[in-house]
């Protein structure tokens, strides 16, 4: 029902039913009464019209008239109320209080160095995200990721030799992220444990014990400035073979005692294309040793169907100071989208001092970093020295890659990482000038919820 209908439709009837019988004879008064029915209207019609009758039959319409009106606002004051309590429900159900989704993966990963034996590890993965929101400003997040190693037969988060190995992190349900996000004015906050990236995930990849502040400032292309200013506890390998390491330069396995500032800067520059930085600093408590990072990098769009990415980055690191990368894709692999796809080239020059978390980045790996280490160890029993010969402090190298969506909410990723690795002298702090020949092979199915 419209809510103007009585307004629009009674109001006009009624006053073509006042005004239209001024001046009639009476037997036409007579015969439209008549036609209005009723014994007793007959009746009356056969009376003369007077002044008296008419100014009678006016005040009697008013009064209908005030009642429809008086009708009309109570009508118009249930509808919105019941548009309010539609809107509630239809804010529960496409926005719930509490929602959980996520994904699972299927991964398998060939590994392989020069001239010794590999790894090959298949695993399985589950991630769930609870979203709890709390009001229209605030809500609480969390993450928690399982995993189970289909090789070894035990779970990611333990060492290699089980459970009680040393090593082991003694969990297999960790929470990744648990934090609270919200706004104070236009600033966008998150307080709590929580994954950062820098643009591209080129120098920091890694969980923040700590806050974060966002703000954006709207552009002539349609998309925000977005700056970004993060502090907190973080995890780093950086300071493995850095010259001014006094207290663990051999230290492969990095530290947790680590403080972080970060800056990201993602500014729209044109209708395709973006610029964006990172400005980082880091800084070990036990001794105070720092490190600071920045990089400089550009997305564009050459055309509808093809996107070109590259970025350079400098840390004021002695050694293995700078990296950079290019990717070239086609198309995009939308897990919404059955039968999209993408096919990427990617060109890298990473350095292990370059960046602020991770020595290498996308799970390219040094033999002596991680898991593979034992591993390594017992697929060499001959050599169980062999991986630490092989030290790696750079990768120079190419991925292609292509990613296909067969049906809606599931996506099959496949890659092909080749290059050569250059072998790290972890005292000197330098590279020895040996490269070696790596290569590393991905076949992921991910299934989403």
């Amino acid at each position: 029902m419209k809510k103007n209908f009585l307004a629009y439709g009674l109001v006009p009837a009624l006053a073509l039913g006042t005004y239209g019988t001024v001046g009639a004879q009476p037997l036409a008064a007579a015969n439209v009464m008549s036609e209005q029915g009723g014994t007793g209207q007959a009746a009356a019609a056969a009376e003369p019209v007077t002044q008296e009758s008419l100014q009678t039959l006016h005040k009697e319409l008013e009064q209908q008239l005030y009642q429809a009106q008086e009708l009309q606002k109570r009508l118009n004051a249930q509808l919105g109320s019941l548009e309010k309590r539609m809107t509630k429900v239809e804010k529960k159900t496409n926005e719930p209080r509490v929602d959980i989704h996520g994904y699972g993966r299927f991964r398998w990963d060939k590994q392989h160095f020069a001239d010794f034996k590999g790894t090959n590890r298949k695993s399985v993965w589950l991630n769930l995200f609870v979203n709890h929101r709390i009001n229209e400003r605030w809500s609480f997040h969390s993450e928690h990721e399982f995993e189970d190693s289909l090789s070894t037969n035990h779970g990611a988060y333990e060492a290699d030799g089980g459970f009680d190995a040393p090593g082991g992190k003694k969990y297999s349900r960790p929470v990744l992220q648990l934090y609270a996000d919200g706004r104070v004015g236009d600033v966008n906050v998150k307080l709590g444990r929580y994954y950062l990236q820098s643009p591209y995930k080129f120098t920091f990849d890694e969980k923040i014990d700590g806050w974060q502040a966002s703000y954006g400032i709207p552009t002539r292309w349609g998309r925000k400035a977005n700056f970004t200013l993060n502090s907190g506890n973080t995890y780093s390998k950086v300071f493995y073979g850095d010259t001014e390491n006094k207290l663990d330069i051999w230290a492969e396995g990095g530290s947790g005692n680590v403080r972080v500032l970060s800056l990201i800067g993602e500014i729209p520059v044109a209708k395709n294309t973006n610029i964006n930085t990172h400005y980082g600093r880091i800084t070990r408590r036990n001794d105070n040793l720092r490190r600071k990072t920045f990089s400089l990098g550009f997305d564009t769009k050459l055309n509808r169907d093809l996107k070109f990415w590259a970025a350079l980055a400098k840390s004021d690191s002695n050694s293995l100071n700078k990296s950079h990368f290019m990717q070239l894709q086609y198309k995009e692999a939308r897990a919404d989208i059955p039968g999209s796809f993408d096919i990427y080239i990617k060109k890298y020059l990473q350095r292990g001092h370059t960046g602020m978390t991770n020595w290498f980045n996308d799970d390219i790996v040094d033999p002596t970093h991680g898991d593979y280490k034992e591993e390594l160890k017992q697929q060499n029993p001959d050599a169980p020295d062999k991986p630490w010969q092989y030290r790696a402090g750079e990768f120079n190298g190419v991925r292609i890659g292509a990613d296909f969506v067969p049906v809606r909410n599931t996506k099959l990723l496949v890659n092909y990482t080749f290059g050569k690795q250059g072998l790290f002298d972890a005292g000197q702090g330098k590279l020895t000038g040996k490269r070696n020949h790596y290569s590393f092979f991905r076949t992921q199915w991910e299934v989403y919820f």
